[in-house]
């Protein structure tokens, strides 16, 4: 077999490849460059094969990184994100490697950008950062390290969100606004001394 022909497409960049006048396939300018194919160039089934699955690997790549490049994402969410894009165990992992490598995928980062997020603009309970981060399939030995680490207090955040439901008619309430705080995960304890406290205050 003879690759007979390398026409680019429109304006975008993909290529044509005509191997015996034949259209064989589509690839990146990357991928031809990588692989050094020429107008021709003598190629065997093994070789195109290859070729194949270098262009496969080069689209996951591309769409792991489109993917992780619009927010923080979690290693378990990329990878599922590329097992529903069809990509094999292999490829996967030698992908997750290549983002760790990069630093773009992280999950200690991660959590710690989810953690300042959700004590300070969204107000979450520590309790309840745990059980969000578990549902990311995130490992607890990461979670725990990270809260213990950025020594989480649930009696800042109490007194926050407390400040900011106190202008709520109904959670003038002191029963209401406790069974609120308690309902979105914090605990009965801490609750009843914070509001002693802001009532203190």
């Amino acid at each position: 077999m003879r690759i007979t022909k390398i026409v680019r497409i429109g304006k975008e960049d993909k290529f044509a490849i005509f191997i015996d006048d034949k259209l064989e396939l589509t690839l990146k300018a990357e991928v031809i460059l990588d692989v050094g194919l020429k107008t021709n160039q003598e190629i065997d089934t093994q070789t195109l094969a290859e070729i194949k699955t270098i262009d496969s690997n080069h689209k996951f790549m591309n769409l792991a990184l489109n993917y992780v490049s619009k927010r923080l994402k979690t290693e378990s969410e990329t990878m599922n994100y590329l097992k529903k894009k069809g990509a094999g165990v292999e490829i996967i992992s030698k992908i997750m490697k290549r983002l760790k490598e990069l630093d773009l995928i992280n999950d200690d980062h991660y959590i710690k950008s989810y953690i300042h997020d959700h004590t300070t603009l969204s107000i979450y309970s520590k309790k309840r950062i745990m059980y969000e981060l578990k549902k990311k399939q995130i490992a607890l030995d990461i979670i725990e390290r990270s809260l213990n680490n950025d020594q989480i207090s649930d009696t800042d955040s109490l007194e926050k969100i407390i400040q900011q439901k106190r202008q709520i008619p109904k959670y003038q309430d002191n029963l209401k606004l406790m069974q609120y705080l308690v309902r979105i995960g914090f605990n009965y304890q801490d609750v009843k001394e914070a509001l002693k406290m802001t009532e203190l205050d």
